[in-house]
């Protein structure tokens, strides 16, 4: 009984393999077919050339129903029922014609990358400019492509029985009920699943305007890119590797919290006037009130320097040491710490501005 249930386990696997293995080489020949009929660009206009239409369930329902009435009205020779599939056959051709002229026209416009960390969701912003009312019209990336390592991964998850919960290859779509005359602004989300530097996926948008018969679509790729940077996590470390980052650390860090030294930065407090001290500081509210003679004191933030050393994290794979670092990161930047990034094959100096975080973390997301 054991073996025949490791059997069946194995060939499921193996023939889910297989299917994978066929839908990844046909989605890559349909996308390098795309790429030669739809070219990237950031401005785009959907027209004859790249639009598709494909009938629903339901048209294909009507379209059998249509064509037995016509074979009744033939068999039976009845004039009426012949005229009614005429008609059946009228109305499709115009709601198919409708249905392209919902999509057809349409403007894009976009300007602007996504950057973000993994597992979250980005909102790509799109311009669409629209010379006339369109309906029922929505908008999804489309991330339905999934790497073959990873549907081998999850081959055996797959085949258990869902309890309830809704599948994660769903795609999260914008979906506009009515599109205005003039410019409309949207925003689509996309998941972010993968580190790195690639490609936005191609935008899928779908219009079932006309009776639900038809299913209008288009995909198109605005040329833009996505910078994925590592999750940041929490680095868990045991005691004895908590106590060897301690002792590197000592090292590396000059100080890790805030000290102040008397400045021009933020005012600190009020101390009693001193001869010499310049006017400028005179706290002359409280003069006029008679509270005696005070000047204002000042002090200026110093950030400490931590190093963020990748050879000096513990030992875990790449991603996890990848996203410690990306914590660290997060972290330094909200406290306001200086830090430098040591990779294998670059450096990034000290600094503590937002252009030196967004730059450490685009070198964890490259790396």
């Amino acid at each position: 009984m054991l073996s025949k249930g490791k059997n069946t386990v194995l060939s499921s696997i193996s023939s889910g393999s297989i299917i994978a293995s066929l839908k990844g080489v046909l989605h890559k020949h349909f996308n390098a077919w795309l790429t030669r009929r739809i070219p990237q660009a950031s401005r785009q206009q959907i027209n004859h050339r790249n639009i598709f239409i494909i009938p629903t369930r339901f048209g294909v329902g009507l379209l059998m129903f249509m064509l037995l009435l016509f074979l009744l009205g033939t068999n039976y020779q009845n004039n009426v029922i012949i005229l009614i599939s005429y008609l059946l056959v009228s109305f499709f051709i115009v709601v198919l014609h409708h249905s392209f002229f919902n999509l057809s026209g349409l403007q894009f416009q976009a300007k602007n990358s996504l950057q973000g960390f993994v597992d979250s969701t980005l909102y790509f912003p799109l311009v669409i400019t629209s010379k006339k009312v369109r309906f029922t019209i929505s908008f999804s990336f489309d991330q339905a492509r999934v790497k073959t390592e990873q549907v081998l991964d999850h081959s055996v998850e797959e085949n258990k029985p869902s309890k309830g919960k809704p599948s994660k290859s769903a795609l999260s779509k914008t979906t506009l009920a009515q599109l205005d005359i003039g410019e409309n602004n949207i925003r689509i989300p996309y998941r972010v699943c993968q580190r790195g530097q690639y490609p936005l996926d191609r935008v899928l948008i779908i219009s079932e305007f006309g009776f639900g018969l038809f299913k209008t679509w288009t995909r198109l790729d605005f040329a833009q890119q996505v910078t994925a940077y590592p999750k940041p996590i929490a680095n868990a470390w045991t005691d004895k590797q908590q106590n060897l980052a301690i002792e590197v650390a000592e090292n590396n860090l000059e100080s890790y919290q805030d000290s102040f030294q008397p400045g021009q930065d933020e005012f600190h407090q009020l101390q009693h006037y001193q001869l010499g001290e310049p006017l400028s500081r005179v706290a002359w509210k409280h003069v006029a009130q008679g509270q005696g003679w005070l000047t204002k004191q000042y002090q200026q933030a110093l950030s400490g320097k931590l190093q963020l050393d990748f050879e000096h994290l513990p030992n875990g794979t790449l991603e996890q040491r990848l996203s410690w670092l990306s914590y660290a990161i997060k972290d330094c930047s909200t406290k306001q710490i200086a830090f430098s990034l040591k990779l294998p094959n670059q450096v990034v100096e000290y600094d503590h501005s937002a252009q030196h975080t967004l730059k450490c973390l685009t070198a964890l997301a490259r790396y």
